[in-house]
């Protein structure tokens, strides 16, 4: 039987390998074959085709096969090949469609910067709206509002514009189903628990949302003058024009907020005969585009984006939700810091914060690359809030755009409780048997903390919030008074944050690769070379990884039951990876 038992394993390792893993092999080497046949194919004169309507990621993806990801290009990715093309002769020209819902503020202000600089380089930006929702995204303006030409369809219309805030409330709605939530939080500005524990915005939490709304519209107004000034446009004319909306194409036309109206397919055919006409010029999708290597001293940059988080590394090699896990992070800085021809480490942080523990090992590595002689300057990306600044604050410097999600210095934890619950509408009972510390059952759902429980829980949350004000004291040469005084939990704007000296420098990736070229005495005209951690994983060892632990198995199980057809199977398994992380979220304090 146990023969039986191996030879029907082996069977199965074979048929896996066989549907799964030999054609992946064979698509990667057509790809790279089909990808050596583009470049010899490339038209005279590239016109580069960008497309930000399906939204951006921060960085691109490590995972070799990143099929389930539905998102557009990674605004790094944007960045550097931008920089690249305004270096290649054959690119004439960008081509964008642009986006008008769902990209982050300092997103579209990095890819702004990234196309006004491709236009200093003597290229040209043309750029097409197609506003088709119920209001116009200021930010997604933002990002092509800089373009030579920025066409409207013609059917669109300037729809309304403005920033919103809005959240649900569910205190009552806990209450009504006989649930509540107990929550420590420090402190008031530390608003991630209102959600749970109140029936509306407290007046922190409304002072705090009110002006960091304020400090977004007032940056996107000044963008949008700036970008488009050589049409006449002053912030005073931008205001009146935004908070006028909405209004047909023909009136952001007078107003100068779009240069032309028509079809995406006549922005186009402009693109091309801008750059030599057809027969000489054509459209080449962002992402086939592959420039020339760069040569010259070396740059780590090291990329860290999604929710922080400790535990064992659960990544799929087909993609998914981008999380920021404490050993593999602390691992790429480590990595980057033996590294000798590295000669300083770009730590590109976009991270709404998680958890206390992952925060503090990678803070740890940041320290330990200092010690052992690498410059570490932070490019703060959409958000690098809560955890997102903790694992920041130690470097040598921080960069970030005026919009920028940042601050958040606080900590909260708690639990839903849902004993009462349970037995009103289930008639279920839950009992514990418990032995060790007398606090050891505090996290149970089942009853709320007792007074003991809620002490040894508080305390917890006092040393957390300590230790994040004294790093960050240290990491930003304040006194501890100083550090307390800016955190309280509160969420601050690039800008504000850079008025209160938490962050040093306004700009995105290109300008902390300038900032650690300077730390590293790299002349400023001197060329580098990007080298990336972590590092993406090649094919047969992403398998090999997968398939040796548990959970990533039962994760390469669930799409191949999904490819196969039956979709229990892969439902089923994705169930236990989320009870799985459940657990352990359970017993995780967050700094949100």
């Amino acid at each position: 039987m146990k023969q039986f038992l191996i030879t029907v394993a082996g069977v199965l390792v074979g048929l896996i390998l066989f549907i799964v893993v030999v054609p992946m092999v064979l698509i990667s080497s057509l790809a790279s074959q089909a990808s050596s046949q583009q470049a010899a194919n490339m038209p005279k004169a590239i016109v580069l085709g960008l497309d930000l309507r399906q939204g951006v990621t921060d960085s691109p993806s490590a995972m070799p096969f990143n099929f389930g990801s539905s998102s557009g290009p990674a605004v790094t990715d944007i960045v550097e090949k931008l920089a690249a093309a305004a270096r290649d002769d054959k690119v004439k020209g960008v081509y964008v469609r642009a986006a008008t819902s769902g990209i982050a503020p300092a997103h579209a202000e990095e890819i702004r910067e990234a196309l006004a600089n491709f236009r200093a380089a003597g290229k040209y930006v043309i750029a097409h709206i197609q506003n088709d929702g119920i209001r116009t995204s200021i930010f997604g303006y933002v990002a092509t509002a800089g373009a030579d030409e920025l066409w409207l369809h013609d059917a669109s219309e300037m729809m309304p514009m403005g920033i919103t805030a809005e959240e649900t409330f569910f205190a009552d709605t806990l209450k009504r189903f006989r649930a509540k939530a107990e929550f420590e939080t420090r402190e008031e500005y530390k608003t991630f628990a209102d959600a749970y524990t109140q029936t509306g915005f407290t007046a922190a939490n409304r002072e705090s949302t009110t002006s960091l709304l304020t400090s977004l519209y007032e940056r996107g107004i000044a963008a949008i003058a700036e970008s488009r000034k050589d049409r006449g446009l002053t912030p005073e004319l931008v205001r009146a024009a935004i908070e006028a909306t909405p209004y047909s194409g023909e009136d952001a036309l007078a107003r100068k907020l779009v240069d032309k109206l028509g079809r995406p397919e006549d922005a186009r055919q402009a693109a091309i005969e801008r750059g030599g006409g057809v027969g000489t010029a054509d459209i080449v999708e962002f992402k086939k585009y592959t420039p020339k290597p760069a040569t010259g001293p070396v740059i780590a940059v090291v990329t860290g984006e999604g929710a922080i988080v400790s535990g064992v590394e659960e990544s799929s090699p087909f993609g998914g939700e981008s999380l920021m896990n404490g050993d593999a992070i602390a691992g790429a800085i480590l990595a980057a810091a033996d590294d000798k021809d590295v000669k300083a480490i770009v730590f590109r942080v976009s991270s709404p914060g998680g958890s206390v523990v992952a925060s503090d090992q990678i803070w740890h590595a940041v320290k330990t690359a200092q010690a052992r002689g690498k410059k570490v300057v932070v490019s703060m990306g959409a958000y690098a809030a809560s955890g997102g600044y903790y694992v920041s604050a130690g470097a040598d410097e921080i960069v970030a755009w005026p919009t920028t999600i940042t601050g958040s210095i606080g900590v909260v934890g708690g639990k839903i409780v849902i004993g009462d619950a349970l037995r009103h509408y289930l008639s279920a009972r839950t009992e514990t048997i418990q032995v060790g510390s007398p606090v050891a059952n505090y996290f149970t759902s089942d009853r709320g903390f007792n007074q003991a429980e809620r002490a040894a829980f508080s305390g917890f949350i006092d040393r957390a919030y300590t230790d994040f004000i004294n790093l960050v004291a240290e990491g930003r040469g304040m006194t501890p008074e100083q550090a307390r005084a800016v955190a309280k939990g509160r969420v601050w704007t690039g800008v504000q944050a850079h008025d209160l000296k938490l962050v040093n420098t306004m700009g995105g990736l290109s300008t902390a690769i300038e900032r650690a070229k300077a730390l590293a005495e790299i002349k400023a005209d001197t060329q580098v070379q990007l080298r990336r951690y972590p590092q993406q994983k090649g094919p047969f060892e992403a398998f090999q990884e997968l398939f040796g632990v548990s959970a990533q198995g039962a994760r390469a199980a669930a799409v191949l039951g999904s490819v196969l057809g039956d979709e229990r199977v892969a439902g089923a398994l994705r169930e236990v990876m989320d009870d799985r992380r459940g657990v352990r979220a359970e017993s995780t304090l967050e700094v949100n």
